[in-house]
């Protein structure tokens, strides 16, 4: 109890040092005014158990803001008016209008960076401020545009990715990726990365994000793998996919072709601790057969915030939740108080309070700080992966990327990770 008191106050203090961080205008809603923040999520499609963890995060997010404000007697609140993008670029611009017709300026989200992609031109044209919580593709790291993303960018992650393959002396790599702007973007950050480090990159296979039926794409992966195999050690050989909840059916397939259980599988941060795969049996024992590896943006357990909110989104959420449902939690946080510190249609002003808010805030997900580009400027890495007990499937952490300082990063396997709990 006396641990809960002493965190509480810690957010009231933090909240309060937020709020006095960019200077109030006459601009600023009164004591009585709610604040409501528009959200889009993908709560249906291939990213729905991000989405999922996220509505979670948000709506425990809401209740703790709201708590503070009535600790302070104070009479505003902050609403979330969420809608379902659908895991759809198209869907996600027409929701983002809906938003703004509803007077709503400040926008947590698009999750994916397709859906990020098609909103920008009119978030920047209508002066609506986006705060990604999940978009990770380098050709959204713009400076001074409108989106600003609580995580890094897949520069990253394709560096991580190529790291922790030759530590584990892969030697060639087999992509299979979404032909999207996600997708295209984070197998040829691996693929510049892997070969920087003199490692091979052959032709991979790339699918359309429509598609319903991989029979075809896992057949021609098969293909390359045997080819591949032929004049190589199967061990040193790997899949790197880069794929969302489509991943269920692609492993259900794959697990029909025996050459693809003798290799070595990487997958990305849009299939780390996704419900679906760890639902499926076929797809998860496959997943747990050839051991896959998944990085995601990580965190750092130590964190107070994170072990005091953490449980109760997971309580809720029924399950571990993606790491960007943490980052969504403190999405709300600053957005509030970004809301309260600008000045209304003014973007210059909101610009203004986002650097000086992230700059400043500790959250969940640790330090907010953004680079020139609006992204997460600091970052490491949970590496997952499923494994199987009593005939039920879980994702479970099997290593960390840390990056210390600079460029010299730090890998964590196995009994090493005690260091990083």
């Amino acid at each position: 109890m006396k641990r809960t008191a002493l965190f509480l106050i810690s957010i009231l203090l933090m909240a309060t040092f937020l709020s006095g961080c960019v200077e109030s205008t006459g601009g600023a809603t009164s004591e009585s005014e709610d604040i409501t923040i528009g959200a889009l999520l993908p709560l249906t499609g291939g990213l729905s158990s991000i989405g999922e963890a996220s509505q979670t995060a948000l709506a425990v997010s809401a209740d703790d803001i709201n708590g503070y404000f009535s600790g302070l007697g104070s009479g505003k609140n902050v609403n979330v008016i969420v809608k379902d993008t659908e895991s759809n670029p198209e869907m996600a611009l027409e929701q983002l209008k809906e938003l703004d017709e509803m007077g709503i300026t400040l926008v947590i989200g698009p999750q994916s960076s397709n859906e990020a992609e098609a909103v920008l031109e009119y978030a920047n044209e209508n002066g609506i401020t986006l705060l990604s919580t999940a978009s990770t593709a380098p050709s959204l790291a713009i400076p001074d545009d409108n989106l600003f993303r609580l995580v890094p960018d897949d520069t990253n992650q394709g560096m991580v990715l190529a790291r922790f393959m030759q530590e584990d002396d892969i030697s060639t790599v087999i992509p299979m990726y979404r032909n999207d702007v996600w997708g295209n973007g984070l197998s040829d950050e691996v693929r510049k990365s892997f070969e920087d480090l003199d490692g091979t990159v052959l032709e991979g296979v790339t699918y359309e994000t429509e598609n319903v039926d991989f029979s075809a794409e896992v057949e021609s992966l098969n293909e390359k793998v045997v080819a591949a195999t032929s004049e190589n050690d199967a061990g040193s050989i790997a899949v790197v996919l880069c794929s969302y909840g489509e991943v269920t059916e692609i492993f259900a397939l794959a697990q029909n072709y025996p050459a693809l259980s003798d290799v070595n599988w990487y997958g990305t941060d849009g299939i780390a601790l996704n419900k679906g795969l760890i639902d499926d049996n076929d797809a998860a024992s496959f997943a747990a057969t050839i051991n896959v590896k998944a990085p995601i943006y990580g965190y750092i357990r130590a964190n107070d915030r994170y072990q005091e909110i953490a449980p109760r989104i997971e309580e809720q959420l029924g399950r571990l939740p993606e790491s960007y449902a943490l980052t969504t939690y403190d999405a709300l946080w600053i957005a509030t108080f970004v809301d309260l510190d600008s000045i209304p249609n003014d973007d210059e002003s909101v610009k203004r309070a986002m650097k000086t808010l992230t700059d400043s805030h500790f959250g969940m997900s640790g330090w907010t700080i953004l680079d020139e580009n609006g992204d997460r400027k600091y970052w490491n890495y949970d590496i997952w992966t499923v494994t199987e007990e009593d005939g039920s499937y879980q994702w479970e952490l099997c290593g960390k990327i840390i990056l210390p300082y600079e460029d010299n990063m730090l890998i964590m396997q196995g009994e090493e990770l005690g260091f990083a709990q």
